[in-house]
């Protein structure tokens, strides 16, 4: 199935396609609920609308057929998006862009003409944060801060860039996902957690830059993103540093030394990372139980992966799922 739509306002996007798929849509003042038509699949897209110029989609679909969308993106369009569930296909002025589940994307279009392809038969979750360069200003504290966000424009401006991702974004995504609070309180509890997430953002962008570090050439850079590629396809099951090193063309120092100058943490941080967060999405996607999980990351002993879940995050991954049952 393929639609097009024209994007000459932020909020187009949720009325456009709400129009031309023909689906039932439920009107609660400033929040819209779009149950998606049989034939076209199954789930819905939650949209609120903040204020003018600002809004927050939650996507839940599965399709029957490929979904494919033109989009004229025909108004300035800042958007912060993270991906828990399916695969999205993009492209746009010869550029592409491939999401994955748990990776986010942010973007900055003006005047642009994006192709968009999500494959039939799989479940789509997607949290998106879009506002207009107005808006975004309009959470700058000061001039120094609205310098920052203007360069976050210029630097993306045309693109869609992936960002890493972090224990506290994949909590501020979900508890926007899950909010349980009703009327008035809602829309202040998902406006306060899409600044956090505006925020955490902000923490992160510019990471990676090298500084006065400057042992590291343009393409030891590259082969570096390459172990970090690896590293994160092969978490469950972790390559040697001699591997790595082998892999992407890199002496052991240099992968050793520059990996944690580059991306701030070291390569074993970033196995954890990957375990930890690709565990929360077991147990809040595919609903395993702790001990199926632990071995879904790569884990043999499940008390070693508890140990590390409540170091990682606090509390007990049983805790964890206890309170997932309670919020549903």
């Amino acid at each position: 199935m393929t639609l097009n739509i024209l994007n000459a306002d932020i909020h187009h996007l949720f009325d456009g396609f709400t129009k031309l798929v023909n689906g039932h849509v439920e009107h609660k003042e400033w929040e819209q609920h779009l149950s998606i038509p049989s034939h076209i699949g199954k789930g819905s897209v939650r949209r609120t609308r903040i204020r003018p110029g600002m809004e927050i989609m939650v996507t839940d679909i599965t399709f029957e057929q490929d979904m494919k969308l033109h989009i004229q993106e025909a108004c300035p369009l800042f958007e912060l998006s993270y991906c828990l569930q399916g695969s999205i296909y993009c492209a746009w002025n010869g550029k592409e862009s491939y999401t994955e589940p748990q990776t986010g994307n942010v973007l900055f279009m003006e005047d642009e003409l994006v192709y968009e392809e999500k494959k039939a038969g799989v479940r789509n979750l997607l949290l998106e944060v879009r506002l207009s360069p107005r808006e975004l200003f309009h959470y700058a504290g000061d001039i120094t801060e609205k310098h920052k966000m203007e360069t976050w424009l210029h630097r993306h401006k045309g693109n869609i860039d992936a960002y890493s991702f972090t224990p506290a974004i994949h909590k501020c995504v979900s508890d926007i996902i899950h909010c349980t609070y009703n009327g008035t309180m809602k829309r202040l509890y998902i406006e306060s957690k899409a600044m956090e997430f505006i925020a955490l953002f902000g923490e992160l962008d510019g990471q990676g830059a090298m500084g006065g570090n400057h042992f590291l050439r343009r393409d030891d850079i590259a082969k570096l993103n390459m172990a970090r590629d690896l590293v994160v396809h092969h978490f469950e099951h972790p390559l040697s540093i001699r591997d790595l090193a082998r892999r992407v063309g890199l002496n052991e120092f240099k992968l050793k030394k520059g990996f944690p100058e580059l991306f701030g943490m070291t390569i074993f941080e970033l196995v954890r990372k990957q375990r930890m967060e690709k565990a929360l999405w077991y147990m809040e996607v595919e609903q395993l139980n702790v001990g199926e999980t632990a071995v879904s990351v790569g884990y043999s002993n499940v008390s070693n992966f508890a140990a590390n879940f409540k170091k990682y995050y606090g509390c007990k991954p049983s805790e964890y799922l206890k309170r997932l049952d309670q919020s549903n």
